[in-house]
Order: C-alpha cells, then structure tokens, then sequence
C-alpha cells in the first residue's frame, strides 16, 4: 500500500493520479478501491456512455431468448471483471448503510434504496444502488469534477437551468 501510494506521489501530475483522487472524493470509497478501480478501467476514454462501463463491469443484464420466448427472470451478466464489480458492490453497500447515530452515509442513495425495497428483493435494489453508483463514477471521470451529493431534484434544476442557457 505504501508502494503504491509512493507511486502516486511521483506521479502526481498523471492522470491516474488524477482520477483516482477524483474517485476519492466519493464518500465510502479508500485509495485501495480507487487504485482498484481505475486500474480495472485502465483508459476511460473508451467509455463514451454509462451502459458501456456497466457492461464492462458486468453489471448489465443477461438476457435469455430464443425463438420466440424471452425469459423474465434477468440477472447481471457477471462478464466483467470481478475486481472492479466487487469495489462497485461493497461502495453500494457503504452508500446504503447507516452510521452509528443513524444517520444515512449517503441520504440521496439510502432514499432511492428503500424506495426500491418496497417493490422488490433486497439484492435487486442493491444491484439498482450499483448501477446509480457505477453513473457517479462514470460522471465523476467524464467531467474531471470531484463528488458533490446533490439530491435529483436539485440535479433536474440545473440541468434545466442549463438547457435554457444554451438555447
């Protein structure tokens, strides 16, 4: 570990240095998961859209189908790397989780957890939490901007806001 945090210090200016403080600034994430997961990606500028990441992490659906039936009973795809899957799945789990007072680590995903607790499987709202955590990544390395917790509605207003400016 110090290695490696030898080697960033070297190398400050690189982009994976870069990057991997970026992805530092996401709450629940360590330097471990960082390193871990930038490595995993390697170069981001490959990764045009959120889906493509997801489906390198194997985080997108395995569909069944053949002929004319479609099966309904979808699970992630697991083709990507394991590594990377693991720190999205264990960031899912810190965003989700409580704090000693009681108090949400992350408010705006535990919300978005619970809302899909109640209309489905624990697992499968986790694996939604992986997916929103898995787009913070994505938007995080695509604007080069550190995390900053905003609540969708929020989110929406500046997106808007921003549409009217450029028409």
């Amino acid at each position: 570990m110090e290695q490696i945090r030898h080697l960033l210090k070297e190398h400050r200016d690189s982009k994976l240095a870069e990057q991997t403080r970026l992805l530092q600034t996401i709450p629940g994430i360590g330097l471990l998961s960082a390193i871990t997961l930038m490595c995993e990606i390697g170069d981001f500028s490959a990764f045009k859209r959120p889906k493509q990441l997801f489906a390198y992490f194997g985080l997108d659906p395995k569909i069944k189908q053949s002929g004319n039936f479609a099966g309904v009973d979808l699970k992630m795809s697991k083709r990507g790397s394991p590594f990377a899957r693991r720190c999205i799945y264990v960031l899912a789990l810190q965003s989700v989780s409580l704090r000693i007072n009681g108090t949400p680590k992350n408010p705006v995903l535990r919300a978005y957890y619970e809302e899909k607790c109640k209309s489905k499987p624990k697992m499968t709202a986790l694996g939604a939490v992986m997916h929103k955590v898995c787009n913070i990544i994505f938007a995080i390395l695509r604007d080069e901007k550190p995390f900053s917790l905003i609540t969708p509605e929020e989110h929406r207003a500046a997106y808007i806001a921003q549409r009217k400016e450029a028409a």
